[in-house]
C-alpha cells in the first residue's frame, strides 16, 4: 500500500447520481422531486434513451412499467458495461416479486418516495460494501471495524449502556497504519456511494485527522487521540430524529436547538458510560466552537480552545462542505478552502487552515 497517493477528488463525496426511466413524465418528476436530498436524478422515458445518452455509471437505475415495452428493461440494460454492476430496481403497480427479471429490487409504483429511497441505499450500501474485499488489508479492516462500532452505537445510546473505549482504539488503529503508508485514498474510495452519511462523515473526519497530524509530526500517542475523537465526535447524532438530520432547507429555532444539541449528547454519554480519554472528550466538546466566540456549545474563544480541538473543527468543516447534504450539494476541495479561508477567517485557525490545505495539495 506505501506510495499510494490519493489525487485533491479523492477527499470529495459529491452526490450521487441515480438513472430513472419510465414513459410517464409526472412518474419521473415525482421520483426526481423526493429523491433530491439524497441523489441527483438523470431521467428518460425509455431503456434506449437511457442507455445511448449515461456516460458515467450511475449509483442505481430506478425502471418503471410505463411505456417499458421490453418485457425484462433490467436485462437489456445489463447487457451495456456501464450498467452492469449497478442495482437496479423496478418501480411497478401493486409491487411484485421481487428479483423480477434481473431487477435487484422491486417497490410498488405507488409508494411513496422514501421507500424507493431507501431500497436504493441499502442496495447501493451493500454493493460498496462488497468492494472493500478489493482493497488493501489495512483499508479493509478500517472500513469494517468502524462500521460495526457505528451499527452499535445507537443501540448502546439507547439502552445506556457502556462503550468500551478499546473498540474505539483497535478500529482507529488501521487508520493511522493506513495514513503512515499513504493509503488513505484506499479508504475514501471505500466510502464513496456508502448510504450511511453519518458513519461516512465520522470516518472521513478522523482518517484526514490522523492525516493532518502524521503531516505535522504529531506522536503515535496525539494520533490516537484525534482518529478516536473525529469518529466519535458526532456520537450524539444517534440520538436525534432521522427527519431533522435529513431535512430539507433551513433548520427553525427549536430545531436548530435539537441539532446543537448533538455536542452535550456527545459529551454526556462519553463520560458517562465510557473510558474515553480525558483529551478526546475535550475534542468533542470543542469541535463546534470557534475563535471569534460564536461557536457552540460554550462561546469559547481564542486561546480558550485547544489546539487539538482547532484542528478538528477545520477538519469537521472541510469534511461537511465537501459531503452532499440534505439541503444542499457538496462542494469541490477547492470551493471547500477557499470558503474556509476567505469566509471562515475570523472563525478558523489560519495558520492550521494553511497547513492542511498544504497537507491537502502534497498529499494529491
Amino acid at each position: 500500500m506505501g506510495g499510494a497517493s490519493a489525487p485533491l477528488d479523492t477527499y470529495y463525496a459529491p452526490g450521487r447520481a441515480v438513472v430513472v426511466i419510465d414513459a410517464d413524465p409526472r412518474f419521473r418528476d415525482r421520483v426526481a422531486r423526493g429523491m433530491a436530498p439524497s441523489f441527483r436524478v438523470a431521467d428518460f422515458p425509455d431503456v434506449e434513451a437511457a442507455v445511448g445518452r449515461t456516460t458515467v455509471p450511475p449509483a442505481a437505475v430506478v425502471v418503471g412499467e410505463a411505456g417499458t415495452a421490453k418485457a425484462d428493461p433490467a436485462g437489456r440494460l445489463r447487457r451495456e458495461a456501464i450498467f452492469r454492476q449497478v442495482p437496479i430496481v423496478r418501480c411497478v403497480t401493486g409491487g411484485g416479486a421481487p428479483g423480477q427479471g434481473e431487477a435487484d429490487a422491486v417497490v410498488d409504483r405507488a409508494a411513496p418516495v422514501g421507500d424507493l429511497v431507501e431500497a436504493i441505499g441499502r442496495l447501493v450500501t451493500g454493493r460498496v460494501e462488497e468492494s472493500w474485499d478489493r482493497l488493501p488489508a489495512n483499508a479493509q479492516i478500517s472500513l469494517r471495524r468502524t462500521l460495526a462500532l457505528f451499527r452499535d452505537i445507537g443501540r448502546l445510546m439507547e439502552a445506556g449502556s457502556p462503550l468500551a473505549f478499546d473498540a474505539v482504539t483497535q478500529a482507529c488503529t488501521p487508520i493511522l497504519d493506513v495514513v503512515k503508508c499513504a493509503g488513505q485514498g484506499f479508504v475514501f474510495r471505500g466510502l464513496k456511494d456508502h448510504d450511511e452519511m453519518w458513519y461516512v462523515h465520522c470516518l472521513r473526519v478522523s482518517t484526514l485527522l490522523a492525516l493532518f497530524g502524521h503531516t505535522i509530526g504529531l506522536g503515535d500517542d496525539e494520533l490516537m487521540i484525534l482518529a478516536s475523537a473525529g469518529l466519535v465526535h458526532d456520537f450524539g447524532k444517534a440520538a436525534l430524529p432521522r427527519d431533522l438530520l435529513n431535512k430539507v432547507g433551513p433548520l427553525d429555532a427549536r430545531e436548530l436547538e435539537m441539532a446543537r444539541g448533538h455536542v452535550a449528547i456527545t459529551v454526556d454519554y462519553l463520560r458517562r458510560h465510557s473510558d474515553a480519554p480525558r483529551q478526546v472528550v475535550a475534542i468533542a466538546e470543542q469541535h463546534q466552537e470557534r475563535l471569534d466566540g460564536s461557536g457552540y456549545p460554550r462561546g469559547l474563544a481564542n486561546e480558550q480552545v485547544n489546539d487539538l480541538a482547532r484542528m478538528t473543527a477545520i477538519v469537521d468543516v472541510f469534511a461537511a462542505l465537501t459531503e452532499r447534504r440534505s439541503y444542499r450539494a457538496a462542494m469541490s476541495p477547492y470551493q471547500a478552502l477557499e470558503v474556509m479561508q476567505a469566509n471562515l477567517a475570523a472563525k478558523l485557525d489560519q495558520r492550521l487552515v494553511r497547513l492542511f490545505r498544504t497537507m491537502l495539495l502534497e498529499a494529491a
